[in-house]
C-alpha cells in the first residue's frame, strides 16, 4: 500500500508526516546507517511514528480540519519558540525531523514507541536487605513505559502545549 504523505491540507487519508525519498536523505545527511531496508518496511515504520507523534503529545493550537484529517497536523494557532506563527498549511519542520528519528526505532525495533504494558505487573520498589530501592518511572499509567526520545523532545518543545493560562499570555512575531 502507497505511503500517502500529509500535504497541508489536512488529508482525510494521510498516513506519513514525511515520505521515505525525504526520510533518506535526512538520515543519509546524519550518517545514521540503521535507516536501511526496503521502503515497505520504511513506510511502515513511517506510519507508525506518524501515529506516535499525532497521538502522544499535547500539540498547541487546533487541527486545520478538525474531525476530518487523519494526522495531528497541520494546525492553526501555533507559534513556535521563538514567538513566531507556524502557517496553518504546513507540517513544520520540526514534525518531520522528528518523524524521521521516531521511524528510525521504528524500523529497527517495530512497536518500539508503543510498547505493551500491564501496570499491575510493575515493579515499583525492590527490598534486599537493609537496602530499598523505589522506581521513579513505577507510575499508575502506560505512559510512563514509552521511551523519551530527547533528540525528539528537542525537536519538537516549541511546538507543544504548555500550562492553561496564568498571568501573562504568549506573544507573536509577524
Amino acid at each position: 500500500m502507497a505511503l500517502t504523505v500529509e500535504d497541508g491540507t489536512g488529508l482525510t487519508d494521510a498516513d506519513s508526516f514525511v515520505s521515505v525519498a525525504e526520510c533518506d536523505a535526512y538520515h543519509l545527511a546524519r550518517g545514521n546507517t540503521t535507516w536501511t531496508g526496503s521502503d515497505s518496511l520504511k513506510e511502515a515504520a513511517l506510519r507508525r511514528a506518524s501515529l506516535f507523534l499525532s497521538n502522544a503529545y499535547p500539540w498547541q493550537g487546533w487541527q486545520f480540519r478538525p474531525r476530518l484529517q487523519a494526522l495531528a497536523w497541520p494546525r492553526g494557532g501555533v507559534v513556535d519558540q521563538d514567538g513566531f506563527d507556524v502557517r496553518s498549511d504546513e507540517v513544520p519542520v520540526e514534525i518531520r525531523h522528528a518523524t524521521c528519528e521516531v521511524a528510525l526505532r521504528e524500523l529497527v525495533s517495530p512497536g518500539a514507541m508503543n510498547p505493551d504494558v500491564t501496570t499491575a505487573e510493575t515493579v515499583k520498589s525492590v527490598t534486599a536487605g537493609s537496602v530499598s530501592v523505589q522506581f521513579a518511572n513505577a507510575g499508575p499509567g502506560a505512559g510512563a513505559n514509552r521511551p523519551t526520545l530527547l533528540v525528539v523532545r528537542d525537536l519538537i518543545a516549541g511546538l507543544l502545549r504548555t500550562g492553561s493560562g496564568g498571568l501573562f499570555g504568549r506573544a507573536a512575531r509577524v
